[in-house]
């Protein structure tokens, strides 16, 4: 009897650390799923930043392209103020009336915008931010077959300067779609051309630079 009862004391002395160890492994695991920022919990600090707290260039971009867009919208509102002071032109085929409606557009454009600048639409910063995103554009293979087109389809003669007439003859050479990948959507009214590596709004309808980028593509 004295052996089998310490034999047994022994087995319960052997297994009581097996026992404690198991019962502070299971209350060390349930302690940590408790408490907030352990286990697969993660941390204030461990969460994503969001786009409205992070200061960064996308955020800069999006500001700065929407000053763009605000500026495109103004003149497209003046340009339609233009349009309903001329009498409405009847729809035809003839050259001469076409380029006529055209000229007197322009001149009531001209009129309603006096002062314009260099600088009005294309901002020093969104000179810039435009410089920026059109470069990734024009670099590899692609993008230097792109850049080479343009030069060699560039017209010639044509003026950097704010509300001058888009020559008349001289080639609309279409743009990349490349190159028009980041920048902003227009409005019908109003274009982006290339003539060289300058960037050119144009009134569509006026046939008139509205504004430019000199250099716009490295």
């Amino acid at each position: 009897m004295g052996t089998h009862r310490v034999t047994a004391m022994c087995m319960r002395t052997r297994l009581h650390p097996l026992v404690a160890v198991t019962v502070l492994l299971l209350s060390t695991s349930a302690a940590a799923q408790s408490q907030p920022g352990t286990g697969t919990h993660t941390t204030p600090t461990e969460q994503p930043k969001t786009g409205v707290l992070r200061k960064g260039p996308v955020n800069e971009d999006a500001a700065t392209l929407k000053d763009f867009t605000d500026r495109v919208n103004k003149y497209v509102a003046l340009h339609n103020e233009a349009v309903k002071s001329l009498p409405p032109m009847k729809t035809t085929t003839e050259p001469k009336q076409i380029v006529a409606a055209q000229k007197a557009l322009a001149t009531a454009i001209r009129a309603k915008r006096a002062d314009a600048a260099a600088g009005d639409i294309f901002t020093p910063a969104i000179r810039q931010t435009f410089r920026r995103l059109l470069s990734p554009q024009v670099e590899g293979e692609d993008g230097q077959h792109a850049k080479a087109t343009l030069k060699d389809d560039a017209p010639t003669g044509v003026p950097l300067k704010v509300n001058a007439d888009y020559p008349e003859g001289k080639s609309l050479p279409t743009v990349p779609a490349k190159l028009l990948l980041n920048l902003p959507t227009l409005p019908k009214e109003v274009e982006y051309r290339f003539v060289d590596k300058h960037l050119i709004l144009r009134d569509a309808q006026a046939s008139i630079i509205v504004d430019f980028v000199p250099n716009a593509l490295p």
